[in-house]
C-alpha cells in the first residue's frame, strides 16, 4: 500500500571482516532512529540507520518490526497514532531495540462534507489480464459491504504502454503508477494513497483500501467543480472549488474522463477484440503537468484558512476525438502528502457539482 512508506533497506548479508578475515563479534549492530516521536500534524517519516563498530552498515542490513515483519526500505512512513519497536539484523547479528512513537496533535473534526474516494485503474489495451483485472475490481461492489458507497467511489483508468501499443496511453499514466513502485498490471491506487494488484488474489488489499477511504480518512476539505462548453464547443472553462475545515496545505489535480470508448484490447478469454468498451479513460490531465504528478496550488503558497474558500480556472480544449456526452471532469484536492483528502465530479458539457454535505 503506498505503502503506508514503511520502507526497508536491502540485506546483502555481507559481514565486516577483520584483518583476520573473520567477523567481529566484539560488538553488536547498532540501530538508531532519526525521530523517536513523529507528529503526523507536521511530519510524515523518520529515517533508519545502521551502525556496526562505528561504521554505516545500513544498506546491508535489514530493519524489522518486533513482532518479526521486515520493512521495506530504511524510512518508516506511519499513517496512524501508536507505537512501534524495531530491531536491525546485521551479518546474523541483532541489533537494539528502537521504538518510534506516533502522535497526531492535528485537531481532530468530524467534517460535514461526504467523502468521495478515486481509484487509479492502471491498465493497456495490450494486456490481455486487464479486463479480468477491471472485473474483479467492479465485482466487489456487489457485496453489502461495499454497495452503499459504489456511487461515491470514482474510479479513472490510466491506460500504459508498458505490454504493448495503446493509442489511450498519455504521459501522466507512468508518473503516477510511478508514485508506487513496481506495481504489475492490472492494478490500483486508492486516493493516491494504497495501491496493489487486481488479480484474485489482491482483491482483500483492494477491499481495504476502499473502506479504509471511508472509515479511516477522514476529508477535511469539501470540492465543487463546474464546467461550461464554448459556443462553439471547441474548449471548455472549468471551475473548482476547494473550502477547507482546517487550515492545510492542498493541490488540485483536474483530470478529463471519458467513459465508453469502443476499439481495441487484448483478452485473456476471447484473444484479441476490436469492440470492447474501455471505461472511465484518462483523456488528459489539466493541471500544470510537467512529469510529476504532484498537483497544482490554487492559493499563492498552497495554503487554505480553516473556513475559507479558494477557486481556480482552467481552460481545456476540446480534443474531437472525446464523445462530449460521456465525458467528465474529476477534480482530486491532494493533501500535504499527496494523497487525495477529497474530490468531486461533474459533466463536461455543463456540469455543476457543488459541495457534497453530509
Amino acid at each position: 500500500m503506498k505503502f503506508r512508506y514503511i520502507i526497508t533497506v536491502l540485506c546483502a548479508v555481507s559481514a565486516l571482516l577483520s584483518c583476520s578475515g573473520t567477523v567481529d563479534t566484539s560488538s553488536l549492530p547498532v540501530l538508531a532512529v532519526s525521530d523517536s516521536e513523529i507528529d503526523l500534524a507536521t511530519e510524515s517519516q523518520a529515517f533508519f540507520t545502521v551502525t556496526y563498530n562505528g561504521v554505516d552498515v545500513t544498506a546491508d542490513s535489514e530493519v524489522f518490526e518486533a513482532d518479526g515483519t521486515r520493512l521495506e526500505g530504511n524510512v518508516y512512513a506511519p499513517e496512524a497514532e501508536g507505537s512501534k519497536t524495531f530491531y536491525a539484523v546485521y551479518a546474523s547479528m541483532q541489533s537494539n531495540s528502537v521504538t518510534v512513537d506516533v502522535v497526531n496533535t492535528a485537531v481532530k473534526i468530524e467534517s460535514k462534507y461526504d467523502r468521495h474516494a478515486f481509484v487509479a485503474e492502471f491498465t493497456g489495451a495490450s494486456c490481455a489480464f486487464c479486463p479480468a483485472g477491471y472485473d474483479n475490481m467492479m465485482g466487489q461492489f456487489s457485496k453489502p459491504s461495499m454497495a452503499s458507497i459504489k456511487a461515491n467511489v470514482h474510479i479513472c483508468a490510466f491506460h500504459s504502454e508498458e505490454m504493448g501499443v495503446d493509442t489511450l496511453a498519455i504521459p501522466a499514466t507512468m508518473d503516477v503508477k510511478d508514485l508506487f513502485g513496481g506495481l504489475d498490471l492490472p492494478s490500483f491506487a486508492v486516493d493516491l494513497r494504497d495501491a496493489g494488484g487486481l488479480t484474485s488474489d489482491g482483491l482483500s488489499l483492494f477491499n481495504e483500501a476502499i473502506k479504509a477511504s471511508f472509515n479511516e480518512h477522514t476529508p477535511h476539505c469539501g470540492v465543487a467543480v463546474s464546467s461550461v462548453l464554448s459556443s462553439d464547443r471547441s474548449s471548455a472553462e472549468v471551475k473548482m472549488k476547494i473550502t477547507s475545515e482546517l487550515t492545510s496545505e492542498y493541490r488540485a489535480v483536474v483530470i478529463v474522463v471519458q467513459d465508453g470508448i469502443v476499439g481495441y484490447q487484448k483478452h485473456g478469454t476471447y484473444g484479441e477484440l476490436n469492440d470492447y468498451t474501455h471505461k472511465h479513460v484518462a483523456r488528459k490531465v489539466v493541471t500544470n503537468y510537467v512529469g510529476t504528478f504532484t498537483g497544482e496550488k490554487i492559493t499563492s503558497d498552497g495554503k487554505i484558512e480553516a473556513g475559507k474558500e479558494a477557486e481556480q480556472t482552467w481552460t481545456v480544449d476540446i480534443d474531437s476525438r472525446w464523445v462530449l456526452e460521456n465525458t467528465k471532469i474529476y477534480a482530486l484536492a491532494l493533501d500535504s502528502r499527496g494523497y487525495v483528502n477529497n474530490m468531486n465530479v461533474c459533466a463536461i458539457d455543463g456540469g455543476d457539482s457543488g459541495y457534497d454535505l453530509k
